[in-house]
């Protein structure tokens, strides 16, 4: 389930237009009007005037969610909402025609952002987001995903956890860890800092995979 909340006085049409795309690409998905106070997957704005900015600078950034923006044709107020990590920004001028270049971006980032993992655990299967997941750690013939949710511990290796998720998002560093990309916060020549401020050290056969991020 993909929940969005959407801020906008035309919230009608906006919403037609996104509850159409993701019954064409068969999402499961709730929409709900914009509130501060909740933690949602995908918040849409609709701005006016940089004035409206003020909304999203308020609005906490979660790795795991994305943002999209509605709003004029104004290159300054564009440039803002891309140094406030706006995903995607779409021209009110051309709503149907930018909906439409970005449908497959859109459908990229969904299918990266809200995939999810199946893991079992004494007989009982269970599933966690991979934007969740920080790392993961192999030890003995266990895996421990460490995720914003805790710790899970599954009988499986780390090839097996690769070949399963299929994910770009996620890269090996050390022959006991791999890591999911958008929660590294620095590379340095013998670890990585995590956003969770935990560090892991980058195996010496691995130095060329994390060279290329």
């Amino acid at each position: 389930m993909i929940r969005v909340s959407i801020s906008s006085k035309n919230n009608q049409v906006i919403q037609q237009l996104f509850e159409k795309f993701f019954q064409k690409e068969q999402l499961e998905y709730q929409i709900v009007s914009y509130s501060k106070n909740t933690h949602q997957d995908i918040y849409i704005f609709e701005i006016h005037q940089r004035e409206d900015l003020k909304l999203i600078e308020e609005q906490p950034h979660f790795d795991y969610a994305l943002y999209y923006v509605i709003g004029p044709k104004d290159y300054d107020l564009i440039s803002e909402c891309m140094r406030l990590k706006v995903n995607l920004y779409f021209s009110k001028e051309s709503l149907t025609e930018d909906f439409k270049k970005y449908e497959v971006t859109m459908l990229h980032d969904i299918q990266d952002k809200f995939q999810y993992y199946q893991y079992q655990r004494n007989g009982i299967v269970s599933q966690i987001r991979l934007s969740h997941i920080y790392y993961v750690e192999s030890l003995r013939h266990q895996i421990i995903i460490h995720s914003i949710n805790g710790t899970m511990v599954e009988r499986k290796n780390l090839k097996a956890f690769l070949d399963t998720i299929q994910s770009s998002q996620f890269i090996q560093i050390h022959k006991s860890f791999i890591v999911n990309k958008q929660w590294i916060q620095n590379i340095f020549s013998d670890h990585v800092l995590l956003k969770n401020a935990e560090t892991l050290q980058i195996g010496r056969a691995y130095k060329s995979h994390i060279q290329l991020l």
